[in-house]
């Protein structure tokens, strides 16, 4: 059926703004990555400061193939979309973000400019809806972002991964540039 994001009053249970219809929409159950309904319905959301300055609600769907972000913003009553980040839109512009994202995500400044962006497993998406990185690295299950290594500057990632492309079972990754610090191959 057709599936609604709904803001509601956190005292009373009423109402605060009007449905809009979720994005991102279901369609195609096989676009998700199987084709009898379990990873259409795989979601994570969140809070962010993807201006700097007041939260957005982030909502996503998708991270074992097709992987969706929005990030709306709710002032003065209504919901207003502030960016969309889609795997398969403008031409396949962000295809190698697909298969990289994780039972989890993590939302900071990660490269020090004062706005939040979204680690998403084995990528990172930028405060725009932009694609700051990708390592190819693919889907995990457990994740981590803090400054994990006092001795170098910025923030790391530590990640494990099921079955990665490219070879990697675990590892320490700069969270601002995806560069690999370490790792430990999959058996």
């Amino acid at each position: 059926g057709d599936e609604y994001f709904s803001i509601f009053n956190g005292e009373d249970g009423t109402k605060a703004a009007e449905d809009v219809a979720y994005l991102p929409a279901r369609g195609s159950v096989a676009a998700w990555g199987d084709g009898y309904g379990n990873r259409v319905d795989r979601f994570l959301g969140g809070a962010g400061y993807f201006d700097g300055k007041l939260p957005s609600i982030l909502i996503c769907r998708g991270y074992y193939s097709r992987t969706v972000l929005e990030a709306w913003d709710y002032r003065g009553g209504k919901l207003v979309k502030r960016w969309r980040f889609d795997t398969i839109a403008n031409d396949d512009e962000y295809i190698a973000y697909e298969k990289q994202g994780n039972h989890n995500l993590r939302i900071a400044d990660v490269d020090g400019d004062g706005k939040d962006e979204i680690t998403y497993g084995a990528c990172c998406i930028d405060d725009d809806g932009t694609g700051l990185y990708t390592t190819g690295y693919g889907h995990g299950d457990a994740m981590h972002l803090s400054d994990m290594l006092l001795s170098r500057p910025g923030l790391e990632v530590w990640q494990c991964h099921e079955t990665s492309p490219l070879g990697q079972g675990s590892e320490l990754r700069d969270a601002a540039t995806g560069e690999l610090i370490w790792s430990y191959p999959s058996i």
